[in-house]
């Protein structure tokens, strides 16, 4: 039985590799995504009960997370081809969800090249950040999987924060990326079940873009009070930032957003 054990381990530490590689292919850094591999267990470990994942400890994950050129790059290719030479009205009506479409098309696509590099990779399960479960709980806490995978550090108030003397209100916290602060989002996490990562396995640990409390106090503040000026994606000195057009279009409520992205379309006027 031990050495039936050993076996299988070994078969299923060797798919990992293959496994990330497809993912990669599918889901490139030329395209706007990054991907970072973690093991359910850890954060099962860090959040509370009603938020664990029903996996095994051991069970490989992946998080997924959209970087500046998605926007500009595969995303506005895309949407551009679903039209064929239509105007951003005629986008609307075809894809009244383009982002989330855009994602969900690109994640069924990487499933399905999975299911040829691993006999383990046949059953996977996908959680978007937008999924909820029955009780309209997250199914999954993306900025804390983001903090645990190592992808980007999570800055949460330990008490309520205030930058004046008026009461402080309630804050959420804020995922900060050591290349692009805030000019990212999480997207979702691909998990494996029938794949487990080596005991030995171990994320790396986020990198910290803020150093002081008074930082963290002024990033929370602009993430909470303002963010639809967009001044909480500069905290952190990012190196690659969204541009004005896609700041400009996640700012605003989804249905006043093709206006902003018109001019890709030839027939817009």
């Amino acid at each position: 039985m031990a050495l039936l054990y050993s076996v299988v381990a070994n078969e299923w530490f060797m798919s990992l590799e293959p496994v990330l590689e497809s993912l990669h292919r599918s889901l490139p850094e030329d395209d706007g995504f990054e991907c970072y591999p973690f093991r359910i267990g850890s954060y099962n470990e860090v959040v509370d009960s009603y938020f664990q994942l029903d996996y095994a400890p051991d069970t490989m994950a992946v998080l997924v997370l959209n970087t500046p050129k998605m926007f500009d790059v595969s995303f506005r290719q895309w949407l551009v081809s679903k039209v064929d030479g239509g105007n951003h009205n005629d986008a609307a009506e075809l894809v009244p969800n383009p982002i989330q479409s855009f994602l969900a098309e690109r994640l069924d696509a990487a499933k399905v090249a999975l299911s040829y590099v691993s006999p383990f990779a046949n059953e996977i399960d996908v959680i978007h950040d937008y999924d909820m479960t029955p009780s309209r709980r997250p199914k999954i806490l993306m900025c804390t999987c983001g903090h645990v995978a190592g992808a980007a550090h999570y800055y949460r108030p330990q008490a309520p924060l205030s930058l004046d003397d008026t009461p402080a209100k309630r804050m959420i916290g804020l995922s900060l990326h050591p290349r692009y602060g805030g000019n990212f989002a999480f997207r979702a996490a691909v998990v494996f079940p029938d794949l487990a990562l080596p005991r030995d396995f171990v994320e790396p640990r986020p990198s910290h873009v803020l150093h002081s409390e008074n930082d963290v106090v002024k990033a929370l503040d602009l993430f909470n009070n303002h963010w639809r000026d967009g001044r909480f994606r500069d905290c952190g000195d990012p190196k690659e930032r969204y541009s004005k057009q896609q700041t400009d279009y996640f700012a605003r409520p989804p249905a006043e957003r093709w206006d902003v992205i018109s001019d890709w379309f030839h027939n817009s006027k």
